[in-house]
C-alpha cells in the first residue's frame, strides 16, 4: 500500500506522545538498516505480516523510515479468510507464502495436537520465517507479561537480547573469540552475527500502546483495517490458536466451522493408531485418558441407543484427506467421531483433563486416581 504522506506532514497529525515515540521507532530502523542490508541486499528488512493493526503499524512506520523492506505473511492453513482478502485488497505487494503442509495433517505427523506449553504451530509456520536476515516485527510490550521481558533488539535463538549497540558489543566479542569473519546466508561477508536458522529481530513498536497503534491508523496514516476489527475481535491471528481464551475460540467455531470439523478429522485421523500406537503405550497418560473416554461413549451408546460396541470402523481414506484406518478401541464410526468432538472440546476449554472430564461426564462417578 502507498500512501501519499510525508513524515513532516505525519509528525504534524499526531499527539506530542505519539509523535516522541514516532521518531524513536523511526532513528531505530534507519540505524539498523545497515545489518538489514548486510544480510539481504537487494530486501533490505524482512518485515513480517500479519494483517492485524501491528503489522500495519509496523509496515506503515518502516514507510515513513524510508528504510528497505519487503512484507511476507506465512500463511497456516488456519487463517481468517476476512485478513488474507484484506492483505490481498490493501496490501498487494506483500508476499503470501502459502504452507508446504496444512496444520491438521502436521498434526497426524507429529501424532501431537498444539497447545499453549507446546506451540509447535508457531515453530512450524512463523519462527524460521526470515531466517538468516534481519526480521522487523510488530510485538509490544503492552500485549502480555511475557512480552514485558522482550527487548528491541534480538537473536531468535534467545542468545543476545537488548539495544543496537549491546548487539554491536555482542557482536565484537563474538568475532574476537572466534577470530573469523561471520558471513551471512549467502556466504558473503558480513558485519552481523547470526548464522543458519536464526534472525535478527528488531521490534520498532515495543513501546507502543494499543491506543498509539489505532490514532497512528486512524489518524496519521488514515488507511484502512481489516473488517473483523469492526465486527468485535481484539485480535486477529490464526482461528483455535492455544493462545486464545476459551470464548475467543467459541465465537471462532461459530463464524469458521470448518476449523472446528478439520481438527476432529484429525483427532479421529491421530486416534486410529498406526505410528501413534508404536510410540505411545497405555502407561502414557493421554493414552489413557483417550481409552477411559471410550469406555465412556461406548457404554452410553451401547445403552442408549443400542450400539453394538463389536462392530467395527471402515478403512480407507475419508473425503477430508485423512486416512482414519481402523479403531483401536473397536468403536463404530459414531463413537469415534464422538470421543474426537469430546477431545476437541477438552483441547480448546483450557481446563486440565482432570476437571474437564469430572464436569462432563460426573454422572459416571469415575475415579481419577492416578491421574495428572
Amino acid at each position: 500500500m502507498k500512501v501519499e504522506i510525508t513524515l513532516k506532514e505525519a509528525y504534524a497529525r499526531a499527539s506530542k506522545g505519539l509523535r516522541h515515540k514516532m521518531a524513536y521507532s523511526i532513528r531505530l530502523l534507519q540505524k539498523a538498516e545497515k545489518l538489514a542490508l548486510a544480510y539481504d541486499s537487494r530486501g533490505g528488512y524482512y518485515l513480517a505480516f500479519s494483517g492485524g493493526k501491528d503489522s500495519q503499524a509496523l509496515y506503515h512506520i518502516a514507510q515513513l523510515a524510508g528504510v528497505q523492506f519487503q512484507g511476507h505473511m506465512n500463511l497456516t492453513s488456519v487463517d481468517p479468510p476476512e485478513v488474507i482478502r484484506f492483505v490481498k485488497k490493501q496490501y498487494p505487494e506483500v508476499e503470501l507464502i502459502k504452507p508446504k503442509d496444512s496444520i491438521y495433517h502436521v498434526a497426524v505427523r507429529k501424532q501431537l495436537l498444539p497447545t499453549k506449553k507446546v506451540r509447535w504451530c508457531c515453530e512450524e509456520y512463523k519462527e524460521h520465517a526470515g531466517a538468516g536476515k534481519v526480521t522487523l516485527i510488530g510485538i509490544r510490550r503492552q500485549e502480555s507479561s511475557r512480552r514485558k521481558k522482550r527487548n528491541e533488539v534480538e537473536i531468535d535463538s534467545r542468545k543476545f537480547s537488548g539495544d543496537l549497540k549491546g548487539l554491536e558489543k555482542y557482536r565484537k566479542k563474538k568475532l574476537k573469540a572466534k577470530g573469523i569473519n561471520i558471513t551471512n546466508a549467502t556466504k558473503e561477508r558480513t558485519v552481523g552475527c547470526i548464522s543458519g536458522k536464526e534472525s535478527l529481530l528488531i521490534s520498532p513498536l515495543l513501546h507502543w500502546t494499543e491506543r498509539d497503534v489505532w490514532i497512528f491508523l486512524n489518524k496519521v496514516m488514515r488507511v484502512p483495517h481489516c473488517e473483523l476489527y469492526d465486527q468485535g475481535f481484539h485480535r486477529i491471528g490464526c482461528i483455535g490458536c492455544p493462545m486464545s481464551n476459551f470464548k475467543q475460540k467459541m465465537i471462532e467455531n461459530q463464524r469458521w466451522p470448518h476449523v472446528r470439523r478439520n481438527w476432529i478429522q484429525a483427532i479421529i485421523a491421530i486416534r486410529s493408531g498406526g505410528v501413534f500406537l508404536k510410540i505411545l503405550t497405555d502407561g502414557n497418560p493421554v493414552v489413557r485418558y483417550w481409552k477411559e473416554l471410550a469406555a465412556v461413549i461406548r457404554t452410553r451408546q451401547s445403552t442408549t441407543t443400542g450400539i453394538s460396541c463389536t462392530q467395527t470402523r471402515h478403512t480407507g481414506k475419508g473425503k477430508s484427506g485423512f486416512s482414519p484406518g481402523s479403531s483401536s478401541d473397536g468403536l463404530t464410526d459414531e463413537q469415534e467421531r464422538e470421543i474426537a468432538e469430546n477431545i476437541y472440546d477438552w483441547w480448546i476449554s483450557g481446563k486440565s483433563y482432570k476437571k474437564w472430564y469430572a464436569e462432563r461426564f460426573l454422572q459416571y462417578e469415575l475415579e481419577f486416581d492416578g491421574y495428572i
